[in-house]
């Protein structure tokens, strides 16, 4: 059966798959890392019980151990080494470690140090995100070094005793570790590439909400613009058609009066008479015709201010946008003045104003924040602020978007493109006698204000 929901996986940015790999694979790295440390003591307790006569010797692998995996760790942090680099040295020397002991431990003693390295190896396979030839070849190095010491200290008995104490169960659940790492890394990543591929939809059904409310915003013009000239053109045709009809029915009553004393008249009278009578039908005609025709749009644009509640306008663009802030996981937050705040603006491009504004911010934060909305009055102005505590979107970066559209003439392209938004918002703002600011960085995070006087 053909799948016609399949993820387009070929379609994805493999340099940002990449690099969320590899954030991925640096966090599993730091735990993995951190957990062989801070196992040292477990280890010492282990030496302890098991092999209280060596357990100096055991030790002070251990310890050199640790200040190997402690060394690289800080080292590779500090010089952004490749996580895979890092843990493959570290994971290297613990594996190196454990594997000598095995080795080198006696082997009626050997059981329990099998048994742990076994719990290491499994607990690191299934721990760490890493292409699994990295734990092949782990795998491979500790054998090597467990076979070759093994045959150098029992050189008299055969392997049957390495596998009976508990070198087979290394062996076999190490080897199995190794198929984990490979289901593990390859289940990792099609997630990954599952959350991009999520991540560029959200993308898109933004930008396609925000052309879809620029649409509605120029079909709102459209049709008041329209109402306008249908209104006009009404009244102008009433007019015409009222003066046009009295003018008709003028001639037809001196026509009238002239048929009838047409007895009077000479034939080229009555031919001038019946010349008369058809002009003032086609008149008739003209009218009837004049009432069907319609004045061309002439495409200006212009503001209708009216005084209104800019509160519910505010409440209402928060509303509209809560669906396209669960896709990025914002919340939204408002918080109104109690008290109306009445302005004088246009309410069609006020919304528009607002629409651009939010659905732009609501972008280009950091997903899962929190956005505040506030609505108040303050010194004769109306103040709305849009704040954001999240990841700063940079001041150099807002004063692109916002001077992205720098010629009046280039609105109507301007609001069908992406990026536009923040620039569209800000001249229409000024447009209306507003002022629009905004603060990007550490301190305050992302921070919005529109001003606007008071009616």
């Amino acid at each position: 059966m053909i799948d016609y929901h399949k993820i387009p996986y070929v379609n994805i940015d493999r340099d940002k798959l990449t690099s969320e790999l590899n954030k991925r694979g640096a966090y599993y790295s730091n735990v993995a890392v951190w957990s062989l440390m801070f196992s040292l003591p477990l280890f010492v307790v282990l030496d302890l019980l098991f092999l209280n006569d060596q357990w100096t010797f055991l030790m002070s692998l251990r310890v050199i151990a640790f200040v190997i995996t402690y060394l690289v760790n800080r080292m590779g942090t500090q010089k952004r080494w490749s996580y895979e680099l890092i843990l493959n040295l570290v994971i290297g020397a613990n594996v190196i470690m454990m594997s000598l002991i095995c080795g080198v431990v006696p082997i009626p003693n050997a059981l329990p140090y099998f048994l742990i390295t076994t719990i290491l190896m499994l607990l690191l396979n299934t721990t760490v995100f890493w292409r699994p030839i990295y734990a092949q070849m782990h795998c491979a190095i500790s054998y090597t070094i467990i076979v070759v010491l093994y045959a150098l200290n029992n050189r008299t008995d055969g392997y049957s005793s390495l596998i009976t104490n508990g070198g087979g169960v290394y062996f076999l659940v190490s080897a199995f570790s190794c198929v984990i790492a490979y289901n593990r890394y390859q289940i990792i990543k099609r997630e990954t590439e599952k959350n991009l591929i999520i991540e560029e939809s959200n993308r898109r059904m933004l930008e396609q909400n925000e052309k879809i409310n620029d649409q509605h915003h120029l079909i709102e013009e459209a049709n008041r613009r329209l109402k306008e000239l249908s209104d006009y053109r009404q009244n102008t045709l009433n007019i015409m058609i009222h003066d046009l009809k009295n003018f008709i029915g003028s001639n037809q009553i001196s026509i009238d009066l002239i048929n009838r004393k047409s007895s009077n008249l000479t034939t080229d009278q009555k031919e001038i008479l019946s010349y008369i009578t058809m002009g003032n039908e086609k008149l008739h005609y003209l009218s009837q015709k004049l009432s069907e025709s319609a004045e061309a749009d002439t495409g200006k644009i212009e503001y209708r201010f009216e005084q209104f509640d800019i509160i519910p306008e505010v409440e209402k663009a928060g509303i509209a946008l809560v669906d396209a802030a669960s896709i990025k996981q914002v919340t939204i937050q408002v918080h109104l003045s109690p008290a109306e705040i009445i302005v004088n603006l246009d309410k069609i491009f006020l919304r528009h104003i607002l629409f651009k504004l939010l659905s732009n911010v609501i972008r280009f934060i950091q997903k899962g924040s929190v956005l505040s909305i506030h609505a108040a009055d303050y010194e004769g102005m109306c103040i709305i602020e849009i704040i954001n505590k999240g990841t700063p979107i940079g001041k150099e970066r807002l004063d692109e978007y916002f001077n992205r559209l720098n010629s009046p003439n280039q609105s109507e392209f301007a609001v069908t493109q992406s990026g536009m938004g923040f620039s569209v918002a800000q001249k229409l703002t000024v447009d209306m006698g507003g002022v629009l600011t905004y603060e990007s960085d550490s301190t305050v995070g992302n921070y919005f204000k529109l001003k606007f006087k008071l009616a």
